[in-house]
């Protein structure tokens, strides 16, 4: 179960999270950075419910021999119908780079279980909830 969502200023006074595990160590860190508190959370209440429609994929960045994991979610077309998907949109990557594929295979397992344990403390219990035990960050 993850220990906190923590909420870190970016350049320019936006936000992104941070998914930090029971011992503290980073699990996972947001896509995207965010203007307000609301558009952070509206995403992120996004990601925990619709995170059995993630999709992992592996990789490396070209730099160097770390394999790197990224989460996409389906991306909703306007006007195309309820329910209708296009290309994915990145929502989260690792926060660290791993040695070898498996490795980071299970570090991808990580953050769909701590997106499962983060839904199950916070009982998905609504928008006003849903980034209960959050907290800010430099």
């Amino acid at each position: 179960m993850p220990a906190a969502l923590v909420v870190r200023a970016a350049e320019g006074g936006d936000l992104t999270w941070v998914l930090l595990a029971a011992n503290g160590r980073p699990l996972a860190r947001s896509a995207a950075a965010f203007r307000t508190d609301e558009a952070l959370a509206a995403a992120w209440r996004e990601l925990v419910a619709d995170r059995a429609a993630l999709n992992i994929r592996l990789g490396r960045d070209g730099t160097g021999p770390d394999w790197w994991w990224t989460a996409t979610l389906p991306a909703r077309s306007v006007g195309a119908g309820v329910g209708t998907a296009t290309a994915g949109v990145v929502v989260a990557r690792s926060a660290r780079g791993y040695l070898r594929p498996d490795q980071c295979r299970g570090g991808a397992s990580g953050f769909i279980s701590a997106l499962s344990g983060f839904a199950r403390r916070v009982g998905e219990r609504g928008a006003s909830r849903a980034t209960a035990g959050t907290r800010r960050g430099k």
